[in-house]
């Protein structure tokens, strides 16, 4: 169930770094300035200035409408022959069953940056392959690329938000997906239109 706690979408800019992938591939419903929940920006900051000197968060994705997350659907889609919804790296903006997370403002796409370089974390991001699963890397040697998702997992699970089990850079706080991880009684954040 969702409780929608009402908390605004607030602006990301100043606060914490950009990367706006899709904004720079011109898909026609990108949002104009990039936002997501206040109680997410309170925890992204808190997490960024607990990590090591010349590290950053860097944020490439926040809220979405349904048109948008259609639009990556459809874009996405078209370069894969298995269905991305059914293996869980694009949402369904069609669902009646679950708000997509994006949709609600408590979901980011995020990375790491170091001395202003945007990092990718063993793939890059939207690379739908075993490979982007946060824990892809923790058999065998792993190398900087695991060592860096462990340090981007260990301050935002400090903030209290989880990772989805297929991408790395998609991270939540108060969702409906958050809310089946932590056992919460309910999502706290509903769809923002």
């Amino acid at each position: 169930p969702i409780m929608d706690n009402e908390e605004p979408l607030v602006p990301l800019a100043g606060l914490i770094r950009l990367h706006p992938v899709y904004s720079w591939l011109g898909f026609e419903h990108v949002p104009v300035e990039p936002r997501i929940r206040a109680g997410v920006l309170e925890r992204l900051v808190r997490a960024s200035s607990r990590l090591p000197a010349d590290f950053e968060l860097v944020v490439i994705d926040g809220h979405r409408l349904r048109a948008f997350q259609a639009e990556l659907l459809d874009y996405y889609q078209a370069q894969n022959d298995q269905s991305l919804t059914s293996l869980g790296y694009v949402s369904d903006p069609h669902s009646d069953k679950s708000v997509p997370p994006h949709a609600t403002g408590g979901a980011v796409d995020l990375t790491l940056g170091w001395r202003g370089a945007v990092l990718g974390l063993g793939t890059d991001f939207d690379a739908f392959s075993t490979d982007a699963a946060p824990s892809a890397l923790e058999s065998g040697p792993g190398g900087s690329a695991r060592d860096l998702r462990r340090l981007l997992a260990s301050v935002l699970l400090a903030e209290d938000m989880v990772a989805i089990d297929t991408e790395w850079w998609h991270w939540s706080y108060g969702d409906q997906y958050w809310a089946a991880v932590t056992n919460a009684p309910a999502a706290v954040y509903g769809e923002v239109v």
